[in-house]
């Protein structure tokens, strides 16, 4: 009985017992009304019109923001294509002369599938 009215050890990494002097955390949403130094008082939210929010959003600074984000892609893209090993002329023939060969040999081999298959449907059905 006595190993029974044990408690099982729980897995994990949580903390046991914290201490009565450790501040309770603090959410996001209150860290914004904190006064610095002051935990307890929190100062008045800003007072915004709706108007004061939709001149935010239609703020020019977004579309310099969103040139600034497009050159920046290109300049990325620039750097990285200069990384590539791009193939000599020589051999970009031999892989183009290697291609159309396989493509010519698919092409005839599946037409002489398809050749055949038409004889024997005709031979079938008459």
């Amino acid at each position: 009985m006595k190993a029974s009215n044990r408690k099982k050890k729980k897995r994990g990494n949580r903390k046991s017992n914290l201490s009565v002097t450790e501040p309770k955390p603090v959410l996001k949403e209150d860290s914004s009304n904190l006064v610095k130094g002051k935990e307890g008082r929190r100062k008045n939210p800003p007072l915004v019109s709706r108007k004061a929010s939709e001149k935010k959003a239609d703020n020019p600074n977004k579309i310099v923001e969103y040139t600034n984000i497009a050159i920046q892609f290109l300049k990325d893209a620039r750097t990285e294509l200069r990384k590539v090993k791009w193939p000599t002329r020589k051999e970009l023939i031999a892989s183009t002369v290697v291609v159309i060969v396989l493509v010519l040999v698919l092409s005839v081999f599946l037409g002489l599938i398809d050749f055949v298959l038409i004889r024997i449907l005709r031979g079938i059905i008459g």
